[in-house]
């Protein structure tokens, strides 16, 4: 399974089906810029993206890849940690969002030792959730595999779990591979 990919088609389907306009999205981990496209493309010319990532190289690959395609309106960028969504959105005209995406981990092809922390992703995952409307989706993909994931990756999963009466969760992995990526796609109620 291409986690990415298969969970942005999953995402489509959803508001496909519900016939649901998205007008905010959010990007946490804005990283290389491929779910900013994705979410840039999902909310059309009349929504919004923001996008985060702690580091300016991958904000500037990110804004990059948005102005190849033509979607560089469509995005708020902010270079700073997702623990602060909560006083990002609290800027926006609407601080509802439609989806948000979580890609942890670290930059691919970047330093390594710049990774996402439990302390910070347990923060930036409550401020999210408060801020999703119902029928919302909230997109996971957590990296249990590298140094550091593991831990991260537990805290998230006791995460998930708080919420779980509150939403529909799907979870997907490769149960052979004790190390595979985890993506959680979950709908608030």
């Amino acid at each position: 399974m291409h986690f990415t990919l298969e969970g942005q088609e999953l995402i489509r389907a959803h508001f496909r089906n519900l016939q649901m306009p998205v007008r905010l999205a959010l990007d946490a981990t804005a990283g290389n810029g491929f779910d900013t496209l994705f979410l840039a493309e999902l909310v059309g010319p009349d929504g919004t993206v923001i996008a985060i990532d702690l580091q300016p190289n991958a904000i500037a690959c990110a804004q990059q890849k948005l102005t190849q395609h033509g979607f560089e309106t469509r995005v708020r960028w902010h270079c700073r940690c997702h623990s602060e969504i909560g006083s990002i959105l609290e800027q926006t005209d609407a601080p509802i969002l439609n989806v948000a995406m979580f890609n942890l981990g670290y930059l691919p092809l970047g330093d390594k030792s710049i990774i996402t922390t439990k302390e910070t992703t347990l923060r930036a995952l409550d401020q999210t959730w408060g801020h999703l409307v119902p029928h919302g989706l909230l997109s996971l993909l957590s990296y249990p595999g590298h140094a550091g994931g593991s831990e991260e990756h537990q805290a998230v999963c006791q995460w998930v779990e708080t919420i779980s009466r509150e939403s529909r969760i799907n979870r997907f992995t490769d149960e052979q591979n004790p190390k595979s990526p985890v993506m959680w796609l979950i709908v608030k109620n």
